[in-house]
């Protein structure tokens, strides 16, 4: 078992040598350049029995931890500059879970091109991998600029993680090639920076979507002051026919399940194809599922020729039902 001192040298090992102006890990504090602008700062923290679902490695945990960050960063279209954790670990954990860890957060630094700069080791009852992430911008896309009239966009589709929750959690069934597609979007999130560096300049108002489409579009709406109505439900494919087959709901799935990890966001009509074209340039994609309106703080959906309230739903830390 590996002491606290074996625990940052795994970690500083894995951080490999930083680059000229960063400090070596080890120090009592990290410094990093600074840049012109804005500085940019999000805190997230991993604890195991929430947000590590059976069959999820200490490997993948560590990366996802850091993931948590980056999609926030993403939604404002900043690129971070380099991160921190602290870990709780329990009394007794091996040596190779602890190079699991250290190899996420490397996974980590070379997929969103971040650096480890240091952090915090503690015993704890399970595991928990906070981070703290820091950037600089000039510009930072808030959720307040949404106005009516402006097309409300994504950048992925919906519905696969809760799918991949249920399959990992609960054994429902589904074709292989979808369980493989589902599971991954759960152990590996995937938020693309990016995508949403390429998007800022078109973006009035966006954020994670990481609590839910849903829970993403009630938030927008209240601190924007406007109204949205859903036209198209982006969902995943395979989705629907999965929820069908388990007698789920396919469309709270894809508007409440949350864990996408891609921005919900909105656009000027007039810069949609512009914005079309920076995200598939960036190797992602646009879609338009509906539009902001003037009715403050309602959300809903388009069904037939009549419309149907969507609920603020999604994910909520402590909410006991």
């Amino acid at each position: 078992m590996p002491d606290e001192l074996g625990v940052i040298a795994a970690m500083a090992k894995a951080a490999g040598k930083p680059p000229r102006g960063y400090s070596v890990i080890g120090d009592d504090v990290a410094m990093v350049p600074s840049r012109p602008g804005r500085v940019v700062l999000k805190t997230d923290m991993l604890v195991e029995h929430t947000d590590v679902p059976p069959g999820m490695t200490y490997r993948q945990a560590a990366r996802k931890a850091v993931a948590m960050c980056v999609s926030d960063f993403a939604a404002k279209g900043v690129r971070p500059e380099a991160f921190m954790v602290s870990l709780g670990l329990r009394s007794g954990i091996g040596r190779g879970d602890v190079d699991g860890l250290a190899q996420g957060l490397r996974d980590a630094e070379e997929r969103w091109g971040v650096h480890l700069v240091g952090g915090d080791t503690n015993e704890a009852e399970e595991l928990v991998v906070g981070c703290a992430m820091v950037g600089f911008a000039r510009k930072v896309v808030d959720r307040a600029g949404a106005s009516p009239g402006d097309v409300a966009v994504v950048t992925g589709p919906f519905g696969l993680p809760p799918a991949g929750l249920k399959i990992l959690m609960a054994g429902a069934r589904s074709q292989a090639r979808f369980a493989q597609r589902a599971r991954k979007s759960v152990l590996e999130p995937d938020p693309d920076l990016e995508v949403g560096a390429a998007l800022a300049p078109y973006l009035t108002a966006s954020m994670d979507s990481s609590d839910g489409l849903a829970r993403s579009l009630h938030t927008l709406a209240k601190a924007s002051g406007v109204g949205f109505v859903v036209e198209e439900l982006p969902a995943a494919g395979g989705v629907m026919e999965f929820a069908a087959a388990n007698g789920f709901d396919g469309a709270k799935m894809v508007l409440e399940g949350g864990e996408e990890y891609v921005i919900v966001g909105t656009v000027k009509p007039s810069e949609l194809q512009a914005a079309r074209r920076a995200a598939k340039k960036a190797g992602g994609r646009l879609i338009a599922v509906g539009k902001a309106t003037a009715r403050k703080g309602e959300v809903v959906r388009r069904e037939g020729g009549g419309v149907r309230a969507i609920r603020d739903g999604g994910w909520t830390h402590l909410h006991r039902s």
